[in-house]
């Protein structure tokens, strides 16, 4: 029997027959999104509008040194795949090999899709934590809070919070960061905001999907940026027929401060996780075809 990769245990259905799904992640550079297969997987409907840009930064100074001083870091943390996609593609356009690094350098990675992504490169992962957010990667981190000494390189986006660096600065490690990449709005936002918007207001949307806190920011100002061409029309009154879903406790954090609630959370911080979620918490009745 085929499986989805991105959950093997599921099976096809149509649990979410007829369900009409907003997917806001950055586009796939293959052009195959696979969170929306996955729904389409479960029969929902799917419209993909990316509401996040992610490219490399204009300045690559910082992370140029970091990867060039590889060898007197005890430790590289990668909290997302982009990270790891950004941060290799880097060190392979310098010449280096992060595989060849002496033995004394460990992986971590937040979450099994960072942890994945990591494998597939040939770079094995010594930890990840068991919850995939910050304050588990923290807590879980070895040998924390007792981190004198410690050097640690972490490679990131421009946006997200500082509390890894924080916390293990605090328990005595030092903590490098360097931009690997950086997130914003799409180029053609001003395209993508009228589309948005003329969606929401056909009624063609029943639920939107946030994966990261940043999604529900960028979510609001194409909105908004969509509603200043339909005078008198307002963000809460567009949304209020839609169920907003997030992927966890910080998105879900997010998406109450720029849109106002949050009617679904994953307990499980990962895609099919929240594809899991949509299903248990959503009692959608069987549209008709």
């Amino acid at each position: 029997m085929w499986c989805h990769p991105l959950e093997p245990m599921i099976t096809s259905d149509t649990a979410l027959s007829g369900v009409r799904i907003l997917v806001t992640r950055a586009r796939e550079e293959n052009s195959v999104q696979p969170f929306s297969e996955l729904l389409r997987f479960r029969g929902a409907e799917v419209l993909e509008i990316p509401v996040i840009d992610i490219k490399a930064p204009d300045d690559l100074s910082q992370l140029d040194r970091g990867l060039q001083n590889i060898a007197d870091y005890d430790w590289l943390i990668f909290a997302s795949k982009n990270a790891v996609k950004y941060t290799l593609a880097r060190a392979q356009a310098l010449g280096l090999d992060i595989a060849a690094a002496p033995l004394k350098l460990q992986l971590a990675a937040v979450g099994p899709a960072t942890a994945q992504s990591l494998k597939k490169a040939g770079l094995p992962v010594a930890f990840c934590p068991t919850t995939f957010v910050a304050e588990k990667l923290i807590d879980e981190f070895p040998g924390y809070p007792r981190l004198a000494g410690l050097k640690i390189f972490w490679p990131r986006t421009n946006i997200g919070r500082d509390l890894i660096a924080e916390k293990l600065t605090a328990a005595g490690a030092r903590v490098d960061t360097a931009l690997a990449y950086v997130t914003g709005l799409p180029a053609d936002a001003a395209q993508l905001a009228g589309q948005l918007v003329d969606a929401l207001r056909q009624g063609k949307i029943d639920v939107i999907t946030l994966a990261s806190a940043q999604s529900a920011k960028n979510l609001k100002e194409l909105i908004n940026m969509g509603l200043k061409e339909v005078p008198g029309s307002h963000i809460d009154a567009l949304l209020a027929p839609v169920k907003i879903a997030a992927i966890g406790p910080v998105t879900g954090r997010a998406a109450i401060e720029h849109l106002g609630r949050v009617d679904v959370q994953s307990e499980q911080y990962t895609l099919s996780g929240l594809t899991e979620s949509l299903l248990a918490s959503l009692k959608f009745p069987q549209k008709e075809q």
